[in-house]
């Protein structure tokens, strides 16, 4: 290697170091990768090797393998801020940043000023959410790429589709939103491939969809259940005709919680009238569908769908439902269980101390409500201001269009199905100050203005 390679080596290396470091920097801040309650089914699942009732066992492995079988929980969001690095720096290399420390200011800056490394520096499926959406538009929408980077995107597509059902709509709706964005520019170029490109998402989407077939076999009409109990149409359904059907549920009728997350995991849940799952599931699937076959029923559902969808762009906090996880909890028992090695360090980080983790992470959360505040509206008002000029740049356009469609179809599905939550939220949110970063630097930076075609 001469010294000219050495010296471009090197300068790429570096980039890519302080990227990773940035990324990781909310587990580097809490002394030990973020964890949340599910990151004890998922632990479970994946050394165990065993597909659970709400879940598909790919995050599960994901941890065993990242992990080296258990060495270390590093490993695992290391991984994971490479896998989300990697795709975001092509995305902006697609749009004309060439310069490895461009890419790195850019998504440093996003990272440091958004949720972004709480995302990647928490050991639950969050992070694929990303992974999906940006792999997505690179196989739609970017030109050229070597076949070799296209069958590693079409594999991490793979891997984030499988790692969590909500994917599986979402994907969807990102392909609908995608032949939207080519109606609308009206492209000549790319017909072909782009065509092809969907043939085999759908194809690999199918695959990923009948390895999650057990999970969703085990609980689909159950958390769907939760979200018409939260809305009220479970119980409105229930009063009108427990007194003239056989529901095992009509026993609960006076106290089914308003509360998604009380109707799934309170210790007195109205599941428990169920002795298996089969039977709920049967059951809560004949309440579902019979709700969507009665008008006023329908209509109540469609109008919580849209405004619990609204509700959700406003929720992206981050922190929510990372708790102190001590000894005696089930999270606490598995980590001691299958990273052995790392418990003490686990025990010893900042989200063990309830007050020294949730005081700054509540400072920080308000600082994340005025860039995103600032964020959109300078993206609105570029936009209006500097149409023409960012505007030439093709794929800055295409981006922009199918970023802000993804945070809105993320923000529909888990609000309109499950439950408005702040981490579903944060997924995404960091989208918006990533694409003002973005959208400010090409304005200041003319070389990065030219159409990449």
């Amino acid at each position: 290697m001469n010294p000219s390679d050495f010296k471009g080596l090197l300068w790429r290396v570096s980039a890519s170091f302080i990227t990773l470091l940035c990324l990781l920097s909310a587990a580097l801040w809490n002394g030990y990768p973020i964890v949340y309650s599910d990151t004890s089914s998922y632990l479970v699942s994946g050394f165990h090797l065993e597909t659970l009732i709400d879940r598909p066992i790919t995050y599960g492995l994901f941890i065993r393998v990242c992990s080296f079988n258990g060495w270390s929980l590093w490993t695992v969001v290391i991984a994971q801020a490479l896998l989300l690095a990697y795709v975001t720096g092509l995305a902006l290399r697609t749009i004309g940043f060439l310069n490895p420390w461009a890419r790195t200011a850019i998504i440093g800056s996003t990272a440091l000023l958004s949720g972004l490394p709480f995302v990647c520096g928490q050991v639950i499926t969050d992070v694929f959410t990303p992974i999906l959406v940006i792999t997505m538009f690179l196989l739609l929408f970017a030109v050229n790429l070597p076949k070799r980077t296209c069958t590693l995107l079409f594999a991490l597509f793979f891997l984030a589709f499988s790692t969590h059902m909500s994917h599986v709509s979402i994907t969807i709706l990102l392909l609908a939103l995608a032949l939207f964005i080519r109606l609308l520019l009206r492209q000549s170029t790319r017909v072909q491939s782009f065509w092809t490109t969907i043939a085999a998402m759908i194809a690999l989407s199918t695959v990923g969809t009948l390895a999650m077939g057990v999970s969703l076999a085990k609980s689909k009409y159950s958390f769907y259940a939760a979200h018409l109990a939260e809305i009220g149409v479970l119980q409105r359904y229930l009063e009108e005709h427990c007194p003239t059907e056989q529901y095992r549920l009509c026993s609960r009728l006076g106290n089914i919680p308003h509360s998604a997350d009380a109707f799934l995991w309170a210790d007195d849940t109205p599941l428990k009238v169920y002795d298996s799952r089969q039977r709920m599931e049967a059951e809560l699937g004949r309440i579902t569908w019979a709700t969507l076959k009665e008008p006023s029923l329908l209509a109540m559902q469609i109008g919580s769908a849209f405004k619990a969808s609204l509700k959700q762009l406003v929720h992206f906090e981050i922190g929510e439902g990372n708790g102190s996880f001590g000894q005696g909890t089930l999270l606490h028992e598995r980590v001691d269980t299958f990273i052995q090695s790392e418990i003490e360090a686990f025990d010893h980080s900042r989200q063990m101390d309830g007050p020294k983790f949730r005081n700054p992470v509540e400072a920080w959360n308000r600082v994340l409500n005025f860039v995103m505040a600032c964020s959109t509206l300078a993206i609105v008002l570029l936009w209006i201001i500097k149409r023409k000029s960012l505007a030439s740049n093709s794929m800055l356009l295409e981006i922009s269009i199918f970023m802000v469609g993804a945070l809105l179809i993320n923000s529909a599905i888990n609000a309109s199905l499950v439950m408005v939550a702040d981490r579903f939220g944060a997924k995404l949110a960091w989208l918006v100050p990533f694409l003002a970063i973005t959208t400010i630097t090409l304005l200041i930076n003319p070389r990065n203005k030219a159409s990449v075609q």
